[in-house]
């Protein structure tokens, strides 16, 4: 994630910067808090989505399905997404975005059957594409690669508190108006962040969108990436983010919830409190571990987080009750916290500027692609060996991402290279 920032601080003030310092950046804190609305409607669903796939009268499988055709959707789109961000610049996309997936999140909500409701839902997911394609885009454009991890750590923040919010709402209003209802909110509240990106947002400044833009000169070419993908550190960071993308979609999105209602007879309104306890637990790691990631190195961060994500996703799959439930679901929101800063920083380590804009390509391609597999795997598996195999199943890419980060030198420089160049610590 390495670009030159519009507005670099130097200095060791700046290599030390806290929360108050990232936040005093107005575009940042705009984003953030645009971000944070979003999520709070996509907290709304996320406790709720297997359960109205359920609805339909289908199996774990093609609840699976359901979950996974947003991700899949985003997945084909995010190269074209890159190019539409760049002709069109990130308040235009990423507020026509938010309104694309609002459109069609309304549409599934009224959806007769369960293959439209597949097929509306996963369109919306080409819209997600544009949006964190433009977010990212922005962040990349005003952020200091040199504390790229701490301002990350309050991104993330942003999405783990609307989702804190969201979820138990989700299950209140699913429980009162049926479980369509928390889509329609949903698409509500994606109209309104796109307003707000509009009126709040400035255009980065000193960069235009590329209206001459064509694919070749944003996607690069395949020796580029062959270049890319024998970058040390590369091949690593992108499969890290594999596997704890994969971790969210297969275990959050899918198996908790019904694991939650089918094992432990818990209610929506239970399943809605588990995901807050665990994401709430996610937000308060998030920023110490982007300090400690800025400061003593990635792997420091990534290689117990990653241990710890693999190890709490078997021991999901054998909670006897409701209470350890949501005990096991409180250290996997610490362990997937840790897990999920240290490979957006590693890819600014290690990526070359003039690569910038296909190694990101690359690496949401590939995190997308862990989001789409991940539910296909989790809810065909539950079917097929029941839950214990199933969460035991989704976390094999964390162990295989451990043993890369493991294997992988340091990409964090010293204060002293933090100014300079994009290439690797050797």
């Amino acid at each position: 994630m390495g670009a030159d920032p519009v507005r670099r601080l130097t200095g060791r003030r700046a290599a030390t910067g806290g929360v108050r310092e990232i936040l005093a950046d107005r575009p940042v804190r705009v984003v953030i808090f645009t971000v944070f609305v979003v999520m709070v409607g996509f907290g709304i669903i996320v406790p709720v989505l297997p359960l109205f796939a359920r609805s339909f009268g289908v199996g774990y499988g093609a609840a699976g399905i359901m979950v996974s055709a947003f991700s899949f959707s985003r997945l084909a789109a995010d190269f074209a997404a890159g190019v539409i961000v760049d002709r069109r610049g990130e308040r235009k996309s990423a507020a026509g975005g938010l309104v694309f997936v609002a459109l069609f999140a309304f549409a599934t909500s009224r959806a007769p059957n369960f293959p439209v409701a597949v097929a509306l839902w996963g369109i919306g997911g080409a819209g997600s594409a544009i949006v964190f394609a433009a977010l990212y885009s922005y962040m990349l454009k005003v952020v200091p690669k040199h504390r790229m991890a701490r301002t990350l750590g309050i991104f993330y923040g942003a999405f783990n508190v609307g989702v804190v919010a969201g979820s138990p709402l989700g299950g209140v209003i699913a429980h009162r108006f049926g479980l369509a209802s928390p889509l329609f909110v949903y698409a509500v509240l994606l109209v309104i962040a796109a307003v707000m990106f509009m009126r709040l947002v400035p255009d980065p400044a000193g960069r235009a969108p590329d209206e001459s833009a064509t694919p070749s000169a944003i996607l690069g070419t395949r020796a580029t990436i062959a270049r890319l993908l024998h970058t040390p550190g590369f091949i690593t960071t992108i499969v890290a983010n594999l596997a704890y993308l994969w971790a969210i979609a297969a275990v959050y999105d899918t198996l908790v919830p019904l694991f939650g209602r089918d094992v432990l007879g818990m209610s929506t309104l239970g399943i809605g409190g588990v995901f807050a306890v665990a994401l709430a637990t996610e937000f308060f790691v998030l920023y110490p571990a982007g300090a400690v990631a800025d400061h003593r190195g990635r792997k420091t961060v990534m290689v117990p987080a990653l241990a710890a994500l693999a190890i709490m996703t078997v021991a999901i799959g054998w909670a006897p009750t409701p209470m350890v439930f949501v005990g096991l679901m409180a250290l996997l929101g610490i362990t997937s916290g840790a897990a999920g800063l240290p490979p957006a920083a590693m890819l600014s380590d290690v990526v070359p500027e003039s690569s910038t804009g296909t190694a990101v390509g690359v690496f949401r391609f590939c995190g997308d692609l862990g989001m789409t597999l991940g539910p296909l795997v989790a809810g065909f598996a539950a079917n097929a060996v029941g839950f214990k195999g199933a969460f035991a199943l989704v976390a094999i890419p964390s162990v295989v991402a451990l043993a890369l980060v493991a294997g992988t030198r340091e990409t964090l420089r010293s204060n002293e290279s933090t100014e300079g160049t994009a290439s690797p610590r050797d």
